[in-house]
């Protein structure tokens, strides 16, 4: 066996609080951009859920489709262990997305039979088997929010207003929002065969990626990253042309509620996102200090078809997610500052050993009170707390030991003016507060 060190994989980072780490995965800025994203949702009554890591693969197979590039070259396939059922037959996957999992559980535990609607939010791993590069990682970390049971548009609309205003919310600024209408199993049949007869003359010119969904799923050819592909697409026929009434008095109505929100827009009839399930509504949130296609830090869209695909009962869905590091890649192509960890407010330091877990529980005692508070748990001398108080910036030091705890008493020091005061021990918590409040 290798005694050598065993380094993480590739496209799979460690989330570290040094300062040494790159912006990307300093732990302080995915703190606060989880606290930011989970008060978001909350203000518009998002409960959040958890689902587990692992699913059955064919979970994936029957909702993001058997041709999508997630299924065929994507996914990261756990095998069972020999003493189950099915043992090392590969037919369970790390999850590579976040709907799925959620539509699985609805049904799974018969969410859908609720009278009310159903709003929930999740921040959660997702992975991915490919080549890692720059904003496209093996192992990254999904954002997201469900709305189920509401069919409106105004559902589709507020997907989009609240990311929007989440990434306002974070600072983010120079994002365009982009939206279609992929239709529905009633009227994309007939755009189906229009767009395979303009795919059929091209096809010996196409990339061989979309030569194989041409048939299969020809929306998905639409979605080809290859430049070739592109411009021999151009020309092709569009949904929006082809859509039945109620789709086409859905999109229109997302359209205005938009507008009326203040919400700037562009519509892309080439958008169709890369997971089958989509359904009237698609949109992506561009970042324009970004490149390439990483430009892409948000999306989703509406997939009335899911939850019955799952065999639940038939529950109209809308969704998005956005990537932490994606996000944090656009925080820091527009340098904007994210606050960093709190320091200590307060060291509660000991004069010797012998009053060393006295000091500890008043220390404990300033936590209780949410005082962000420090503690050395071995120190030979006060002169080091001292120095340590001073290289950590706190305000006080709350001093044990000596003639003053013999009194009753501590001794409480303000770094920053010098003064010093002896106050009852009990009274340590409320004399700090107060000072800080300014009131005493």
């Amino acid at each position: 066996m290798s005694s050598g060190k065993i380094q993480s994989i590739r496209g799979m980072g460690d989330v570290l609080p040094v300062s040494q780490q790159p912006f990307l995965y300093q732990s302080a800025n995915w703190v606060w951009l989880k606290r930011e994203f989970s008060a978001w949702c909350e203000l518009h009554g998002y409960q959040y859920v958890e689902t587990p890591v692992v699913e059955e693969l064919e979970l994936f197979k029957r909702t993001s489709g058997e041709t999508s590039d997630i299924v065929g070259k994507e996914m990261y396939l756990v095998k069972r262990s020999s003493g189950e059922a099915g043992g090392d037959d590969a037919t369970l996957a790390l999850r590579p997305e976040g709907s799925a999992g959620v539509c699985r559980a609805v049904v799974e535990h018969g969410l859908a039979k609720n009278a009310a609607g159903l709003k929930f939010y999740y921040i959660a791993p997702m992975f991915r088997s490919e080549r890692p590069q720059r904003g496209r990682y093996r192992q990254h970390t999904q954002m997201g929010a469900e709305i189920f049971k509401e069919a409106s548009a105004a559902a589709d609309v507020e997907m989009i207003a609240m990311l929007a205003g989440f990434y306002n919310r974070i600072g983010l600024g120079d994002i365009t929002v982009k939206i279609n209408s992929v239709g529905d199993a009633e009227c994309r049949p007939r755009y189906r065969e229009k767009l395979i007869q303009f795919l059929e003359i091209l096809r010996d010119q196409m990339s061989e990626d979309s030569r194989n969904r041409m048939h299969a799923n020809p929306m998905r050819a639409l979605d080809s990253k290859d430049d070739n592909d592109k411009r021999l697409f151009a020309d092709a026929p569009t949904i929006l042309d082809h859509l039945n009434q109620d789709c086409a008095d859905h999109f229109e109505e997302v359209k205005q509620g938009l507008a009326k929100l203040g919400i700037a827009f562009e519509v892309n009839p080439r958008l169709v996102r890369g997971l089958d399930y989509y359904t009237k509504t698609a949109f992506e949130f561009e970042c324009n200090t970004l490149d390439g296609a990483i430009k892409v830090i948000g999306g989703g869209g509406r997939y009335d078809g899911l939850v019955a695909q799952l065999g639940g009962p038939s529950t109209p869905g809308v969704g998005f997610g956005t990537s932490i590091e994606r996000t944090l890649l656009a925080l820091e192509s527009q340098k904007i500052a994210i606050p960093a960890f709190p320091t200590p407010r307060v060291l509660v330091a000991y004069m010797d050993s012998g009053v060393k877990y006295d000091a500890f529980r008043i220390a404990e005692d300033f936590r209780a009170e949410d005082i962000h508070t420090d503690f050395l748990y071995q120190a030979k001398n006060l002169g080091k707390q001292m120095k340590h108080a001073a290289e950590q910036g706190v305000e006080y030091v709350v001093m044990v030991g000596g003639e003053e705890w013999e009194r009753g008493e501590v001794r409480v020091k303000n770094f920053k003016t010098q003064e010093q005061s002896d106050i009852p021990k009990e009274s340590a918590v409320h004399y700090v507060r107060g000072r800080m409040a300014g009131k005493l």
